[in-house]
């Protein structure tokens, strides 16, 4: 039976990969962990890198749905842990383990180790779709800007609760903070898919975040990709639209103005969104080769989808659908090859 290519593509995007499978050794030891984000959010589909002490790779996976990687079947040693979250504005982050069971039976016993990652954006006062830019200038109230500063505080102490109920408070004494609305609201934006509510949240914050700053990237961002996830999505691609305009060097925003472009149509401007996407990925976002192969299938351009999904294989080696996706890669090629 053949595959529905937009079927198999909703089952992709909807499973995160878990953990690899990889055979490194025979040993008994094992690494895992979660990768958090600034706020203590779960960092889904990132990648993790299993280096020797030397820092030569060993083995790649990426965490699932909960921020959540392992690694098993290890032998005793000195290993690295490295965490490179490609597409975002984190910054990459390396940890050493040394494995090295004890039991009172030689060759019984195992080292399961916990490594967990907390992952710091380029600057720690930057909020989950900020970018280098120009700083907004306002005059605010000093109780104000002391109810802002704590509340970025207590986000970067992972003290969610408390850091956003400080910056609700800045905004009950200064409505037209720009810097808590941006935050809050993009704070918002980034939870809104494990919680719908957030969303909502998100966008009454962010519009109003742009009619104080209208060149703010990351509440046009912010906006856009919430506009897109309540369905709005000719809103959604005039945002993200204008956001590239402000800040033309972020993956993220590329990739999800290319998902908007091909939701209403507009498969060429798709098309090229895509491709500016990969190339500021370096070619190694999963996400980006996907949403070309999708694009390409649905122009009958079967050699060229075949190859965006062989792609995406390479920089998603361990994706639980793997074979269903070669063997659409096969029928693509197939179909390319009949006149």
């Amino acid at each position: 039976m053949r595959i529905g290519f937009s079927l198999l593509l909703g089952i992709a995007i909807s499973i995160f990969v878990s953990e690899t499978t990889t055979a490194i050794s025979q040993g008994r030891n094992s690494i895992s962990g979660v990768v958090f984000g600034e706020s203590r959010t779960p960092m889904s589909d990132t990648y993790v890198q299993l280096l020797d002490e030397l820092g030569s790779t060993i083995a790649q996976t990426r965490t699932n749905g909960a921020g959540r990687y392992a690694f098993y079947g290890l032998s005793n040693g000195r290993f690295k842990v490295k965490v490179f979250p490609v597409g975002t504005d984190y910054m990459e982050q390396i940890q050493e383990v040394l494995l090295s069971p004890v039991s009172a039976v030689p060759g019984s016993g195992a080292d399961n180790q916990q490594i967990d990652f907390y992952l710091r954006l380029r600057d720690a006062n930057r909020g989950p779709f900020s970018v280098p830019g120009t700083i907004f200038a306002q005059e605010v109230p000093d109780e104000a800007k002391k109810l802002y500063e704590l509340g970025i505080s207590q986000l970067r102490q992972k003290n969610e609760t408390a850091g956003f109920e400080n910056l609700k408070k800045a905004l009950d004494v200064f409505p037209n903070y720009f810097l808590a609305l941006d935050r809050l609201g993009t704070e918002y934006a980034a939870r809104g898919r494990t919680n719908p509510n957030y969303f909502e949240a998100a966008r009454i914050l962010l519009t109003k975040a742009l009619e104080v700053n209208p060149r703010s990237f990351s509440s046009m961002f912010g906006l856009g990709f919430t506009q897109y996830h309540q369905g709005m999505v000719n809103e959604a691609v005039v945002n993200l639209e204008r956001a590239i305009t402000v800040y033309n060097d972020s993956p993220n925003a590329y990739l999800w103005l290319g998902i908007a472009q091909k939701r209403v149509g507009k498969l060429v401007q798709a098309e090229a969104s895509l491709k500016r996407a990969n190339e500021l990925s370096k070619g190694k976002e999963a996400d980006v080769h996907w949403q070309l192969g999708g694009l390409y299938n649905e122009q009958k351009r079967y050699a060229e989808a075949a190859a965006e999904l062989e792609l995406f294989l390479k920089n998603k080696p361990d994706a639980r659908d793997a074979e269903k996706i070669k063997q659409l890669i096969a029928q693509l090629k197939q179909k390319a090859a009949t006149p």
